[in-house]
Order: C-alpha cells, then structure tokens, then sequence
C-alpha cells in the first residue's frame, strides 16, 4: 500500500511540474523560410494564390498523395478555401484571409482536435530586379490547453524543413514557367 502512495505521489509530482512548466512556455510561436526565385512575382502569384495549383509544389501533397481535399467554391481570393484529409497530413481547414496580388496571401488553417488555436501561414513576394524574394512564414497562438504549448516549442523543427522544401518545389514550377 506504501508502495502505490508513492507511486501516486510521484506521478502526481511530475504531473505538476509538467503543467506548470507549461505556464512559462511561449503562448505563441513563428517561423519564415525564403527563397529567391528568378521569376516576377505576377508569374508566382497564381502558384500561391490559386489553391488548385498547390498540388503542384505543396511539399504535403508529395508526402501524402493519397490525401483527399475538397476545395470550396472559391479557390482564390478572400474567402476562398479547402478541407484536407490524409493518413500523414491529418484533416483540417485552409481559408485565404488576406489576398493583395501580386505581393502578399494569408492563410487562416484549422487542424483537426486543434480548432482552438488556429494558425496562420503568409506568402510575401517582394520583387528583386529580375527575382522575386518569396517568404513563407507559420505563426499562431495557443489559446486553449496550456499542455499545447510544448508542440510550439517543436513546430519548427517538424514543419521547417517541410516549408524549404516546398520553397524549392516552388521555385522549379516558376522557374520553369
């Protein structure tokens, strides 16, 4: 009976310190990767702002190409959007908030069992003489279970190098163009 006492006691422990070190993580997270591409940003644009052209770069439609989207009724412009579904990308919800072509998209995206701590993903192109700087960047907050925050501290890692990947997908298609 002592045995389970401090056994309970000990988990107890580490369930306390688990969730107040969680109080002291960042509440949100942000990262940017870019790339420069030998291409003007109004040949890029489309790539980025038309959503049924994401297949065609999207590092997530590589890993999983078995992924089912549903695209909604508009696929570019404010309100424009889809639903994904794939055994490696999960489910969830892409909503373009801002469209200012040639230069700047924002994306609003809901991830299944996530719905209260939406995250958002931007396309900046800023055009370099012949070139164009684009700048894909991942932020959020977390507004719900504080126990989430530990993911901030890995998105990052896990979505980075999925983001250069991407960037150089892009810069082959526009390039290529």
């Amino acid at each position: 009976m002592k045995i389970i006492k401090i056994f309970l006691a000990v988990v107890a422990v580490v369930f306390l310190v688990v969730f107040a070190g969680s109080l002291v993580l960042p509440k949100s997270y942000q990262f940017e990767r870019s790339i420069l591409i030998e291409a003007s940003a109004e040949s890029i644009f489309p790539l980025v702002g038309e959503l049924r052209n994401w297949p065609e770069w999207s590092p997530w439609n590589e890993m999983d190409p078995d992924m089912r989207i549903t695209y909604g009724s508009r696929t570019t412009g404010v309100g424009g959007g889809y639903h994904w579904v794939g055994e490696t990308a999960g489910a969830g919800k892409l909503s373009i908030l801002k469209f200012d072509p040639p230069t700047d998209i924002t994306f609003e995206m809901l991830f299944k069992g996530w719905e209260d701590s939406p995250s958002y993903a931007s396309f900046h192109l800023s055009p370099e003489g012949n070139s164009t700087q684009v700048t894909w960047s991942f932020s959020g907050e977390f507004q719900g279970n504080p126990i989430k925050r530990y993911f901030g501290l890995l998105f990052e890692k896990m979505v980075g190098e999925n983001y250069e990947k991407g960037l150089v997908n892009l810069k082959g298609l526009a390039e290529k163009e």
